[in-house]
């Protein structure tokens, strides 16, 4: 997980049973319509994997899936949260959900913060620089032209959860970057005397 092993995600997500994985993706609100006053969201889909080879590919992340940035803060702020958080933009209006899902076990939660954790600290997130205990997952979403580099996850701290999603950016090395200078940025700016 740290190292983005495609191969066994591969391997795992061929075995499940057609729509088991976009089952499990809606635990953590991905697939999920949320209907928000004032802003139009979409969080992202896994197709139902009829055949072998559409599992296979939906197990890391290439075929017909689909992820917005949205929908993998969302999916971090689900790890961070233990159960999915009702996204809201303006704390007066209701944000309407296309249907509700038992959050992710405990014991799932627990063992993706350890290892997305693992992935800041020794895997490929291992450069950053900002301060705090940040938890996250990198990848690289290949299209025909190149690949989409992305970073997800939350730093602990003070709950935060994020996506960066850099176009054609190539390795998630750049996400990467870009998160990192977000964080230290931010710290820079709280460290900063308010006028």
């Amino acid at each position: 997980f740290a190292s983005s092993c495609n191969t066994t995600f591969a391997d795992m997500s061929t075995k499940l049973e057609p729509g088991q994985l976009a089952d499990e993706g809606k635990q953590f609100g991905l697939g999920i319509d949320y209907e928000i006053p004032g802003l139009t969201t979409m969080t992202g889909s896994i197709p139902q994997g009829d055949t072998p080879l559409e599992r296979t590919e939906a197990g890391y992340g290439q075929g017909y899936d689909l992820a917005s940035p949205f929908g993998m803060a969302l999916v971090s702020a689900t790890v961070a949260n233990g159960s999915t958080p009702i996204p809201t933009l303006v704390s007066t209006e209701e944000t309407k959900a296309s249907e509700t899902v038992e959050p992710p076990s405990e014991h799932v939660i627990n063992e993706l913060r350890s290892m997305m954790r693992q992935t800041v600290t020794s895997g490929t997130a291992a450069g950053m620089q900002a301060q705090g205990e940040i938890f996250g997952k990198t990848g690289e979403a290949e299209i025909n032209q190149g690949s989409h580099a992305w970073f997800t996850g939350y730093r602990a701290d003070d709950d935060i959860a994020f996506a960066t999603l850099v176009v054609l950016g190539g390795g998630s090395e750049t996400s990467v970057s870009i998160t990192d200078s977000f964080f230290q940025n931010l710290d820079k700016h709280r460290a900063e005397p308010q006028s």
